[in-house]
């Protein structure tokens, strides 16, 4: 599905220039709905929370990702491929030594409170998968010892809850076209409805975008998407309904050595020349692609009696989506014979699972494997089996191109119970809730031939080779109970919470031991105070808890009984230690917090591969060994200065480092050196902000500084550190003329000084920043 709003976005836009008379003061209730620049929040929370400001998200191009906006918040990290969000192989989330996206899931993500389903590349999907910028309220982040309901069950070092914009009162309509550098295209539509009914209210929006890659301006990155939510009150029942829609097809990036970086700062490894070269084709950028397609719907029930209050909803989620590669050979399946043609070269059959008896790289005239001069010595940069200077030369070059499919289907129940009564003097509210889901996912692989390599990347429709068939049944329950008690000026909180997670996995096809797995948490504390001091607007609060990931499917696919028998889920005990002041014009939080990861479990291998392992030969056992000691200072403010102008900042100081296993010769193979700073996790970053609000002209400022960053665990190389500014502005253009009323434009400038610095670490590579990227996007609201 791809939605074509150009035509109707530009027609619009150009009514709205003529028709000025029907231009409303829409504008004014969208602002007024949306949150203030207030950073910090928390009133009488035992535990550390901040939240994305309206000004941060202003601050983010009208085609960027939502997960882009969390970079201003202390402690958190993110890097992507690009500006605008391209790459979901390459996207990571930093939060106080833990990670999600390369490789690891340590972080919860939420949307509108309700499970995201993973953020993994494979079958995952991230937040940007659910929502479009533009519709974007907020970033609840919850670190460490974060509210007790979270639904998540990869929550170790916190939950990020991405919440959505409601409908407005009024009825409006609001078009936005965007471009920018990398020929960056955005067209957005959203229509509120007002009062369609008694006190019912409704909003429906849609965009498409389209950008290209950085770096040869060439492969493209498309995204579509749909939304609608509608909220209404009846007898005291708040009834919301919710559905996303989210189509991408996205090119990737390709990681890097420091050394080749150092040498080409504005590079990757990746071209986008197609040649008769296999080898070289191999590395082609639009071969490389990741495409997701994503449905979110929900229903929730609130409602307030007084002593008690309650809600429940009711969500479904569904993915599917295909991971692409080019591997520079096809793969011999069938035993056809010993110099005849090869049944992969000339298509019309498909194999169904078995395993490789060996790959080839050209074909002669008769279809029939080449096979390379024994004498021949290779061209640098080539082995004899891929050179096509070791073949005669008439041979025909051979491709593959490879997908995995990935589906995910989740059915999922949340329900909370409150009980709000008085002791004495004492306010007692005691809580509970549950959390079921019911999910099925599957991955398929399949090999197609590359049609002609001398033409071009296009490939057989049907497969040649069916490699493997996973699927997971994987249910989830989660309960928690919580009392929390106010006092007068303190209040105390004390909670327990459980996970239970089955996961069973079989193959249709292919040779895995189909297991059943129980993943469990013991009971999970968390207790926590707050005191409002006498010194007006200021309290002080401490916490502990204990978080829980559960052995994903991932680690359990691929597993036997027995070795899934040895190993432990991964657990995180969190202290935290605050004080939060908010005032008139300044707000201000500080955090100290302490982390301790146990039973860090990691991918020992018992083969290697050269060059990309496309056919997932390396083989390999889970362990838990050792973990994470993460300690630091977070620190937040704002200031309101006065007329219109505000100032905001954030600094983070995180020591985090690995922990043994007790074993040196585990550590070693494992690659791990106690007491080492974890890579990709900066110990000190900052970030500064002022902005200005007003009538006419909006303006804003950001600068942010990483420390130096370790690439591997070794730590024997350093991704040095950076600073990067961003800017916006933005005027309501009824300034110019009277006939624009209604109309608005505004300015992103990214990576405003065009600095070259490493953006993101990767376990022993390194991906460079893209240079300044600036974007315009005019609004118009009727």
């Amino acid at each position: 599905m791809h939605i074509n709003l150009k035509g109707f976005a530009l027609s619009a836009l150009a009514l709205g220039i003529s028709q000025a008379a029907l231009a409303e003061e829409n504008a004014d209730n969208a602002n007024n709905a949306s949150i203030d620049e207030i950073v910090v929040v928390g009133q009488k929370q035992t535990f550390a929370t901040s939240h994305v400001s309206e000004t941060m998200i202003e601050r983010q191009a009208a085609v960027a990702s939502v997960n882009d906006v969390l970079n201003e918040l202390p402690g958190v990290l993110v890097t992507q491929g690009d500006y605008f969000g391209a790459s979901d192989w390459l996207t990571a989330i930093f939060m106080r030594g833990f990670n999600t996206g390369g490789g690891a899931n340590q972080i919860g993500t939420t949307i509108d409170g309700l499970p995201n389903g993973g953020s993994s590349y494979g079958g995952g999907s991230k937040a940007n998968r659910y929502i479009d910028v533009l519709e974007l309220e907020t970033v609840e982040v919850g670190q460490g010892t974060a509210d007790i309901s979270s639904r998540s069950n990869e929550a170790l070092g916190g939950t990020l809850n991405f919440i959505t914009r409601d409908p407005l009162d009024e009825q409006a309509m609001r078009l936005v076209t965007a471009f920018g550098d990398q020929d960056a295209r955005k067209y957005y539509f959203r229509y509120d409805t007002g009062e369609i009914a008694a006190n019912t209210h409704a909003f429906i929006s849609a965009s498409s975008s389209s950008v290209k890659d950085w770096i040869n301006n060439a492969a493209e990155v498309t995204r579509d998407y749909g939304m609608a939510k509608i909220i209404s009150d009846i007898d005291g029942y708040k009834l919301t309904g919710f559905i996303s829609y989210n189509d991408a097809n996205e090119h990737e990036f390709e990681t890097m050595s420091l050394e080749d970086y150092n040498n080409n700062p504005r590079n990757d490894s990746l071209h986008m020349t197609w040649t008769d070269v296999p080898a070289v084709n191999e590395y082609y950028r639009d071969g490389w692609r990741a495409l997701r397609e994503n449905t979110f719907a929900y229903a929730k029930v609130e409602k307030d009696f007084g002593d008690w209050d309650f809600q429940t909803s009711v969500y479904k989620h569904r993915m599917k989506g295909r991971g692409d590669w080019v591997p520079p050979y096809l793969v011999n399946i069938k035993d056809d014979g010993e110099g005849e043609p090869q049944s992969e070269f000339l298509g019309g059959e498909t194999q169904f699972g078995g395993a490789q008896i060996d790959r080839f790289y050209f074909v002669n005239p008769d279809g029939s494997a080449a096979v390379p001069n024994d004498s021949c010595v290779p061209t640098i940069g080539f082995n004899k089996n891929n050179d096509p200077a070791c073949y005669a030369d008439n041979v025909l070059p051979v491709m593959s191109y490879r997908h995995t499919h990935y589906t995910n289907d989740r059915l999922g129940l949340t329900a909370d119970l409150a009980y709000h009564f008085t002791t004495g003097s004492i306010e007692h509210s005691l809580r509970g809730g549950i959390w079921f889901e019911d999910g099925e996912s599957s991955s398929t692989r399949d090999w197609h031939k590359i049609s002609n390599v001398l033409v071009g990347p296009a490939f057989d429709k049907k497969p040649y080779w069916v490699q493997y068939i996973s699927e997971y049944e994987i249910d989830e329950t989660m309960y928690y109970l919580e009392e929390v008690a106010h006092m007068g000026n303190f209040t105390a909180r004390l909670g327990l919470k459980k996970f239970k997670v089955d996961t069973d996995y079989h193959q249709p096809l292919g040779t895995d031991e189909a297991v059943s797995h129980s993943s469990s948490s013991d009971p999970l504390f968390s207790f926590g105070v707050n005191y409002i001091t006498p010194f007006d607007g200021l309290e002080v609060f401490a916490g502990y808890s204990e978080n829980f990931s559960a052995i994903s499917k991932d680690r359990v696919g691929g597993s036997s009984a027995e070795e899934l028998s040895r190993i432990e889920p991964e657990t995180a005990e969190n202290i935290e230690v605050g004080l939060r002041y908010e005032g008139r014009d300044l707000q201000f939080a500080a955090t100290y917090y302490d982390i301790a990861f146990e039973n860090r479990i990691v991918f020992i291998e018992d083969g290697a591969v050269t060059g990309i392992d496309y056919l997932s030969q390396v083989d390999g056992v889970y362990y838990n060994l050792g973990g994470i000691d993460s300690n630091g200072l977070e620190i937040m403010a704002s200031y309101n200065v006065g007329n219109g102008f505000s100032l905001s900042g954030s600094y983070t100081y995180n020591d985090a480092t690995f922990v043994g296993t007790g074993s040196a010769a585990l550590d070693e193979e494992a690659g791990v050196v106690a007491g080492n700073r974890v890579h990709g996790a900066p110990k000190t970053q900052y970030a500064l902000a002022a902005d200005y609000m007003g009538e006419v002209l909006s303006a804003g400022m950001s600068l942010r500084y990483v420390g130096d960053r370790y690439i591997n665990y070794d730590n024997a190389e350093v991704a040095p550190s950076y600073t990067v500014s961003d800017l916006y502005v933005g005027m309501d253009l009824v300034n110019i003329a009277p006939s624009l009323k209604g109309l608005s434009a505004r300015l992103n400038v990214n990576n405003l000084f065009d600095q070259e610095f490493i953006s993101g670490v990767y376990s022993g590579s390194v991906f460079p920043s893209a240079p300044r990227t600036v974007s315009l996007s005019i609004s118009a609201d009727f």
